[in-house]
């Protein structure tokens, strides 16, 4: 019995051996490409891979090999990429990656981030409006972007809670109302995003500080002279060296371009303006500003 089962086993195993082979699939190549390249929106690609083949890029049917193996692809428009490479595949082999030639790496898009609170006008007689505007650094997603908003000082200015950037804008504005204040004051609008804080400053006024300037004189030296503006409005007198009558500061309306002239006494000898800053040159003109006191000291000296 043992002698029957042997023999069966040497007849039938040779059989087994040639079917195994016959029933074997052919050995697969691996998919070559020897010429990629991306021209604006115009993909071409050569290459070679099992014959009369689908060739895929990146999962999308797009040729067929020859029975030689060998393919061409031309698709227009075709999309870049963000990183520029294509996966290329014969449906046997594993795919080759490849990297377009010619392809742009398209940047990483960032969420969008406030970056700026800009109010226009930034000085203002109390209780009248002013606006605020919002700016982000790239377009609003869907739904908007909310930015937080608060005054450091509501007695000079207020603003609504937050502002929303519509979808697809990159600003978006905010009313500031201010109120009527006893003393000219300042308040910090401030705009706030995640972790992203940025703010800006309005003043409030009142109507005289909005309108006027003004301009006082400093005594200089030992000696003695007199001061006076024009226009009108200065006439100071200078003894040894101290103020000591006439009208040594007055106010002037904003923008006025106002010129002082210097005249010593007999005793003495103008030797000239102290550089301050906002009275570089008197003689040549003090340009008010809103709100300033632009403080000019004159050099007279005993001769």
């Amino acid at each position: 019995m043992n002698h029957t089962r042997l023999t069966r086993l040497a007849l039938f195993g040779p059989l087994l051996v040639v079917a195994i082979v016959v029933g074997a699939s052919p050995a697969s190549a691996d998919v070559r490409v020897s010429r990629a390249e991306l021209n604006g929106t115009q993909l071409r690609l050569d290459g070679t891979a099992v014959a009369n083949r689908t060739i895929t890029v990146d999962g999308v049917a797009m040729g067929t090999s020859d029975a030689a193996g060998s393919f061409r692809i031309e698709r227009d428009p075709f999309t870049a990429p963000a990183d520029c490479t294509v996966h290329v595949n014969d449906g046997s082999a594993a795919p080759a990656t490849v990297t377009l030639a010619r392809c742009t790496v398209s940047p990483a898009s960032s969420p969008p981030a406030l970056t700026t609170i800009r109010i226009n006008p930034r000085d203002v007689v109390g209780g009248d409006p002013s606006t605020g505007t919002a700016t982000l650094t790239a377009a609003a997603p869907a739904g908007g972007f909310v930015v937080s908003l608060s005054s450091d000082n509501t007695a000079a200015a207020t603003v609504p809670p937050s502002v929303t950037i519509p979808s697809g804008a990159i600003t978006a504005s905010f009313p500031i109302t201010t109120n009527v204040v006893p003393n000219s004051q300042s308040a910090l609008i401030i705009g706030t995003a995640g972790t992203v804080t940025a703010y800006d400053i309005v003043t409030v006024w009142t109507p005289f500080a909005f309108n006027n300037g003004s301009v006082s004189i400093l005594p200089g030296g030992n000696g003695s002279g007199r001061v006076t503006s024009s226009p009108a409005g200065i006439d100071c007198t200078i003894t040894r060296g101290n103020s000591s009558g006439g009208t040594c500061s007055a106010f002037f309306p904003v923008g006025i371009v106002v010129t002082l002239d210097a005249r010593p006494a007999a005793d003495s000898k103008f030797v000239g303006w102290r550089s301050l800053p906002g009275c570089v040159d008197p003689a040549k003109g003090i340009t008010i500003s809103r709100g300033t006191n632009h403080t000019c000291q004159v050099g007279f000296q005993l001769r």
